[in-house]
This record gives structure tokens, C-alpha cells and sequence, in this order.
């Protein structure tokens, strides 16, 4: 019954005439069906349609609903938890096993393509098993790499606080398979659009998930239960961040500071930046070449959200989103600060957002 309400209002204020319904309807219900329909941060009791209606009613003029509901037809971007699952599934495949046959390959003077050779090699088998994973966020669903990926429990850990009795008891497996430590990590999470929550310099200091990461592997002594060192390699360690989905600019951003940190700390250390789904530059440039929906963000905009957090990015045109990286992506679990604020405000603001936001600080 409250969809059907929502969806005379929706008519209602759009003005659309017999023709526009024909089309607009039945494509509002597959989109609504198949995907927005999970965002898990609707309120109770509401779903897409209802949201929508509540979003376009907030704009004064026709000609603003025009444009916003535009926007939603032609440029949002929603990525459903399916969609996630399969990025999930082949992050082994794409990014975990052609490093493992690169670097077998360059320690057997084996050319890269021959796969079958190195997949069957004991060498492979050797780096398989001395490669760690570690979940950076629950968002890198490590459970489930760990059984799409088929790898050892003993080497695929949520986190990378590891007791002293359970570091204990992986070096006695890795002992059991021949080997002293671990050579080489993978850090998984599922998403960054500007990087800065994994790695920046602030007030003259490095910080973030990464450098933390970092920090936490070259210097135990500054953290308690901290017995990770114990566990790996540091000569020879490599260093793989794999995310399943980041953008363009995240991806070269972090590649450029890392690069840095390391000229800047002579550090040796080799840090790859892997990503399952790039998120191309070309989608913020449609966000902020599109004139007429910019003046509705601009119209539209709640500035108390910009808050310490916020200011840790570019914010000179804040109603770009957090370091203006005007995305119109949602992922169905919540909608990144990255995005366009229009998209995510939350319930207590001035205006509305159309898949409204959990706020989560870095």
C-alpha cells in the first residue's frame, strides 16, 4: 500500500503525462526490485520508491525535479551486494595468483606465461603458503575470500592484532610446511575513493590504515600485544594492498605517497596497490561538468556536515563530497562521504539524502 502512494505522489510531482508513465513506471520497479531496494540504511518500512518520491519533493521547481531525477537515471552508480560477492570471488584469480606467478616465476628464471609450469612448481606452492591475508575493515569479507580463494585458515586472519599464543601457533604450522615466516601479505578491504583513510601526512604525521599497518610491522615496541614482527620476514617482505573496488585518483594517489614515505624513510619495503573494480576518473568529471545538477548540490547543500573529518580532505566546494570526489556511487551497505553530499545527507539535516548515510570517522 505504501508503495503504491509513493508512486501516484512520484507521478503527481513529476507531471508526467500518459507517455512518460508507460516508460518511467515499469523501469522504476525493475531498478527498484533488483537492486535499490537493499540499501541497508533505509529506515524501516521504506524503500526505494518512497525514498525517491521524498528526495524530488524537496526540490522547489519541476525543472529542479527534472534534473535530479535525471541524475538518477543516467549517472547513479549503485553496486549491489551480488555485485560485491563477485568482485569478492575474483580478487584471488585477478590480483593474488599473477602476483604469486610472477614472483615464482622470476625465482625459477621462468617465463611468466608458462603457468602451467609454475602452478605445479614446489615453488608456488612455497609462496602460496607464506603469503598472509589480512582483512583491513569488515568490509573486506575475509571469510568469504578465504573460502572462494580455497587458502589455509592459518594464513587469513580479520585483523592484524595477533596474540602472542596464536602467532605462537602459526609459526608452528608454517614450521609443519617448511617454512620460518611469512614473505609476503596481502591488506584487503573493500573500498577507498580518496585513499586519505589509508594513508596521508597530517600535521607533519603519516597516518591511516596502511601506514598504520606499516608503523605497526617495523616498530613493536610502540604498541602493546604486538607480535606480528615475529611472524614475517621484513628483508624480503612484500606488501600487496588489494581493495575490490577504489577509484582512479585513490589508486594514483596512494601509489604517489607511498612512493614518498618511502623515498623520504629509505625504506625498501615493496607496497603494490591492486584494484578489483577501477572506478575511472571520467565518472567524477560527468559529476562535475553536468552544470545544471551542480547548482542543485550547490542550492541544496547542509553545511554542518562539514566537520574535522571533513576538513581532512579538499573542501572548498564541499557539496562535492569528501576531498571532492563527486562520485553518485551508493554501495548497498551505506553510501560513501566520497559521494555527492545531495545523495547521502542524513535524516537530521535540512535536506534529505536519497540513500541516506551512517556516518563512520576514519
Amino acid at each position: 500500500m505504501r508503495q503504491r502512494l509513493a508512486e501516484k505522489l512520484l507521478l503527481k510531482i513529476m507531471q508526467w503525462d500518459v507517455d512518460e508513465v508507460q516508460v518511467e513506471r515499469p523501469m522504476l520497479q525493475a531498478i527498484s526490485n533488483f537492486k535499490y531496494d537493499e540499501y541497508r540504511q533505509f529506515s524501516p518500512g521504506m524503500l526505494f520508491l518512497g525514498s525517491l518520491t521524498s528526495w524530488l519533493r524537496q526540490f522547489k521547481t519541476i525543472e529542479e525535479r527534472k534534473v535530479a531525477y535525471n541524475f538518477v537515471k543516467t549517472q547513479l552508480e549503485f553496486i549491489s551486494e551480488n555485485q560485491i560477492q563477485q568482485l569478492v570471488s575474483l580478487a584471488f584469480s585477478d590480483a593474488v595468483q599473477p602476483f604469486l606467478f610472477t614472483k615464482t616465476g622470476n625465482e625459477l628464471n621462468v617465463d611468466h606465461f608458462k603457468i602451467n609450469e609454475i602452478y605445479h612448481s614446489d615453488e608456488y606452492k612455497s609462496n602460496k603458503r607464506k603469503t598472509l591475508f589480512i582483512g583491513l575493515s569488515d568490509g573486506s569479507r575475509i571469510d568469504y575470500f578465504r573460502r572462494m580463494s580455497g587458502l589455509n585458515n592459518e594464513q587469513v586472519f580479520s585483523t592484524y592484532y595477533i596474540s602472542e599464543e596464536k602467532s605462537a601457533d602459526l609459526q608452528k604450522e608454517l614450521k609443519k610446511d617448511g617454512h620460518e615466516k611469512f614473505s609476503s601479505i596481502f591488506l584487503i578491504d573493500d573500498f577507498t575513493a580518496s585513499g586519505k583513510s589509508y594513508f596521508r601526512l597530517e600535521a607533519d604525521k603519516y597516518k591511516g590504515k596502511i601506514f598504520k599497518f606499516i608503523d605497526f610491522l617495523l616498530h613493536p615496541e610502540n604498541y602493546k600485544d604486538n607480535s606480528l614482527q615475529e611472524l614475517i620476514s621484513i628483508d624480503s617482505l612484500e606488501i600487496n594492498v588489494l581493495f575490490y573496488i577504489a577509484t582512479e585518483e585513490a589508486k594514483e594517489y596512494l601509489e604517489k605517497s607511498i612512493a614518498e614515505w618511502k623515498e623520504k624513510n629509505k625504506s625498501s619495503i615493496t607496497i603494490n596497490i591492486s584494484v578489483i573494480q577501477i572506478i575511472p576518473n571520467s565518472i567524477k568529471k560527468g559529476i562535475e561538468e553536468d552544470k545544471a545538477f551542480n547548482k542543485i548540490m550547490k542550492d541544496y547543500f547542509d553545511d554542518s556536515i562539514i566537520d574535522v573529518h571533513y576538513k581532512k580532505g579538499k573542501w572548498d566546494k564541499p557539496y562535492l563530497g569528501f576531498n571532492e570526489c563527486s562520485l553518485p556511487l551508493v554501495l548497498n551497505h551505506n553510501t560513501p562521504n566520497n559521494s555527492i553530499p545531495i545523495l547521502w545527507f542524513p535524516d537530521d539535516k535540512e535536506y534529505r539524502g536519497l540513500f541516506p548515510r551512517i556516518t563512520r570517522h576514519f
